[in-house]
């Protein structure tokens, strides 16, 4: 080793640059003709381009002492060091590691295979989304008085190769899963293989972990969380037949799966089953072609199934009904106590989004080294800023919503297009410093917890903390393996969560998704509410819940405390019947979006008029309303006007529609068509 020491701006680095480039492999011979080294031929021949070359630049080493310096010259070797660690372990690397090596060089790494240093080959690598090793086997329980019923009317559907839809209502922790994975053992013995799909892909690490622990590696998982790479090796295990169970979310219905047994739909009430992108396709229709098609039984279950649904099987009898009322091993639903907010502020002067109730039982959790996890279907700090001065509220310069204050980035965001500006503190409209954050989001409340509770562990999930390849898995994993005392998050902790030491579950604004513009609204709210509380006391240890709400007497919050089902629907049906909704009839909404609002305008009417006008031979519609802006009137700077027709039969109007969208196509090329039957999402 040498050591070249001299003064500054001397042109030591680039000395040292043009050593490296001498000696580096595929270095460019140019670079030295007609300089005096290259008189030297030998010299030249026997070094030149010959080496791997690691180049340090030592420009940031420096220090106030001669220690301070060296630490940081350690420092540097040791990232150096870690960053060719790799080399010790393998003797294969990818063609890209190779080109990292190089700093991107890719004549480099043609040099060293011309020289024989490297050799370049091919070879087929899976890529696996889950070790099986991580996962203990599990072995089946013996069936309940409720299961074993269930269990043996599937298995009998199987044995007939009958095709038939059955619908499970259980009650949180009355183990839907373990008939699941049983009739699917059944299912797989005969020759046979199944689909299983869940809502979302926050709940897919929870039930891949249980179906690889029982079947092992014949488990495939498709969902959107995926690389493409994933799920095309995924995709081509399915196709050549090296699996015998398929899970994942929506999109795994189309998995190439052969000689289908079975088909479940978990928690078959979710929104998320209906695709809001063209095909707008709903995952239980497809699932209902496929199983039908296959002669193989479909399954629907769910704690708090769809009104429609329900009725479809309680009323008409298009399914086979089963309810299950008790959690397994007898364990006691959770008692849900009612917290009214607004006695939180006028009786106690609480201004904090956590009741006084709710801090004394999370304290009394962490006391007790027991689990919680609370709910608050809103992410972000702040919902929206607004003026007090002017009333200003500031929107997203491409959609007609509220921007939410993000604390960590400190901006304003929009949850719909992801327009974001810097958070201000100046009102745009009318230039007063009276600028005001309203409402609160999840990141608000997580400061609020490390407030209350400092010695707490925290963990967040909502999809600001789950962007990330595996941050639903990790989360999840961080929590189940007791590294935090308590769970926040929006929709994806309601639902599927099996955690045998979490007791308590707290609701933040329960009501906020009762003033929603949707005849869904009261289902919706239901169904959350009833899912979430039921997280808890699923161990041994009994549950509780507190519902936080500014509407403690409201119907939909009173059945959701006694985990009422049968009394929520019978007022529910009530209400759809009386106002002739779903289960009574099918909506139809069409919306023409664009960036002109006129031409918007214009295209809704000419759509009104049409249907208005055209051959009702079957008396098909009940309601035509007018072109209205939609609930949201701008989204990406795209105008968003509608109509909604409530008909008996949408398959009665399909020629209409197909007319209406063709002549769309055909003279309208500056807006855009949404033609959906019976719509989620109605903003």
């Amino acid at each position: 080793m040498n050591l070249f020491t001299r003064p500054r701006r001397f042109g030591k680095t680039l000395n040292m640059s043009m050593l490296k480039s001498f000696f580096e492999i595929g270095t460019d011979r140019m670079l030295f003709d007609g300089l005096y080294i290259s008189r030297n031929q030998k010299l030249c021949e026997e070094y030149m381009g010959k080496y791997p070359v690691i180049f340090l630049s030592l420009k940031g080493i420096d220090g106030l002492s001669f220690e301070a310096a060296k630490y940081r010259l350690t420092e540097l070797i040791g990232v150096e060091a870690e960053r060719f660690a790799f080399l010790a372990d393998s003797e294969k690397l990818t063609t890209s590691e190779l080109i990292a090596l190089s700093d991107g060089n890719y004549s480099s790494l043609a040099a060293l295979t011309e020289k024989g240093f490297v050799e370049i080959y091919s070879e087929k690598k899976v890529r696996e989304v889950y070790d099986e090793s991580d996962y203990i086997v599990t072995n089946e329980y013996e069936p309940t008085d409720e299961q074993k019923p269930i269990i043996d009317y599937i298995d009998n559907l199987l044995d007939e190769n009958k095709h038939e839809k059955i619908l499970i209502r259980g009650v949180t922790g009355s183990g839907k899963t373990e008939i699941f994975l049983q009739t699917i053992r059944k299912c797989i013995e005969d020759g046979k293989r199944a689909i299983m799909l869940v809502p979302e892909i926050s709940l897919t690490p929870q039930m891949v972990e249980r179906f690889v622990s029982r079947f092992g590696k014949r488990v495939a998982v498709i969902h959107s969380g995926l690389s493409y790479g994933e799920r095309f090796d995924q995709w081509n295990k399915i196709k050549n037949n090296e699996v015998d169970v398929v899970v994942g979310a929506r999109s795994a219905i189309f998995a190439p799966l052969e000689n289908i047994g079975m088909i479940i739909l978990d928690e078959e009430h979710e929104n998320s089953y209906k695709s809001e992108i063209n095909p707008r396709y709903h995952a239980r229709e497809v699932a209902e072609y496929r199983a039908s098609a296959n002669g193989a039984p479909l399954i629907l279950a769910s704690a708090t199934p769809s009104v429609d649904s329900f009725y479809h099987a309680k009323t008409l009898g298009d399914y086979k009904l089963f309810e299950m009322n008790n959690r397994y091993n007898d364990n006691s639903l959770p008692s849900v106590e009612i917290v009214d907010m607004r006695s939180e502020i006028f009786n106690y002067h609480n201004m904090s989004p956590i009741s006084n109730r709710l801090e004394f039982e999370i304290r009394k959790n962490l006391e007790k080294n027991e689990k919680t996890i609370l709910f608050l279907n809103r992410r972000g700090y702040n919902t929206f800023v607004s003026c007090r001065q002017c009333g200003y509220v500031m929107e997203c310069k491409n959609c007609s919503i509220p921007l939410t204050y993000h604390m960590n980035s400190d901006s304003l965001v929009c949850h719909y297009c992801g327009y974001s500006i810097r958070n201000v503190s100046v009102c745009p409209e009318c230039g007063s410093k009276h600028i005001k954050f309203f409402g609160t989001g999840t990141q608000k409340i997580e400061d609020e917890l490390k407030r209350l509770f400092p010695e707490a562990k925290i963990l967040r999930m909502d999809r600001d903390t789950t962007s990330t390849k595996g941050s639903h898995e990790a989360i999840l994993n961080k929590f189940k393996n007791g590294e935090a005392d308590i769970l926040l998050g929006t929709q994806m902790v309601t639902k599927g969560l099996d955690f045998s030491d979490v007791t308590l579950v707290g609701v933040l604004a329960a009501d906020s998704s009762l003033g929603v513009d949707d005849f869904r609204a009261n289902e919706r709210t239901f169904s959350l509410l009833t899912q979430v509380c039921g997280r808890a006391g699923r161990g041994d240890i009994p549950g509780r819940a507190v519902v936080q709400t500014y509407q403690p007497k409201n119907s939909t919050i009173e059945f959701a405390k006694t985990h009422d089902y049968i009394g929520f629907y019978e007022n529910e049906i009530k209400f759809r019947k009386r106002l002739n909704y779903p289960p009574f009839c099918d909506i139809i909404s069409i919306l023409v979006q664009g960036k002109t609002e006129d031409i918007v305008k214009s295209e809704i009417s000419s759509v009104f008029e049409f249907v208005k006008n055209s051959d009702d031979s079957h008396n098909n519609i009940i309601k035509l309303a007018h072109p209205m802006p939609a609930p949201i009137q701008r989204i990406k700077g795209d105008y968003r006007y509608r109509i909604l027709i409530k008909v008996r039969d949408a398959d009665l109007s399909l020629d209409i529609l197909h007319e209406i969208n063709n002549t769309h196509i055909q003279k309208n090329k500056n807006t855009t068509m949404i033609i959906d039957i019976n719509p989620i999402n109605m903003s």
